[in-house]
């Protein structure tokens, strides 16, 4: 019988969350990646899942899991396709003085009153590729599908390495 992630007693113990809006160019490649991810062996435990999300919403999501990752477009003012992996607090010190990406009030906001709620998972990581395009287009540009080949084996390394 499938697992209902949507309620938390019935979570896992990771999620993996595209975050982004295919229509939007750049901001698709989150749901790209979930997309590739959701196709591959992955551990026990884990989920994958897309959302057009921030704010409360991102928090509501996470809530119940242990480990959270998140895929989102992040504007770090870096050559686009270039990627980084963050933990919640580099986010709000990136969010402070610049933009983080098209969610970016949401995402630096709903980590910090998840952290204060206490309903902030015991482990965030979020993984940002510099976007080249936002405008309202389909499809990601060049430069940002090149980097989904290294994200996807970062992501699985990282998940695999953990099951040992």
């Amino acid at each position: 019988m499938p697992q209902d992630s949507s309620v938390p007693e019935l979570r896992s113990h990771t999620l993996i969350l595209g975050i982004g809006n295919p229509l939007y160019g750049d901001d698709g490649l989150g749901v790209r990646v979930a997309e590739i991810l959701a196709k591959e062996k992955l551990p026990a435990g884990v989920v994958v899942e897309v959302a057009a999300l921030d704010g409360v919403d991102l928090i509501l999501r996470m809530e119940g899991w242990k480990r959270v990752i998140l895929i989102d477009a992040v504007q770090m003012g870096k050559r686009p396709g270039t990627w980084h992996c963050f933990k919640p607090e580099e986010v709000r010190l990136i969010a402070e003085g610049q933009g983080f990406s098209l969610h970016e009030i949401g995402l630096a906001s709903a980590l910090e009153l998840a952290q204060a709620l206490g309903r902030l998972p015991q482990e965030v990581i979020i993984y940002g590729v510099e976007p080249q395009t936002l405008e309202v287009r389909e499809g990601l540009s060049p430069s940002v599908q090149s980097a989904i080949p290294e994200i996807i084996q970062h992501i699985l390394e990282e998940l695999w390495k953990r099951e040992k």
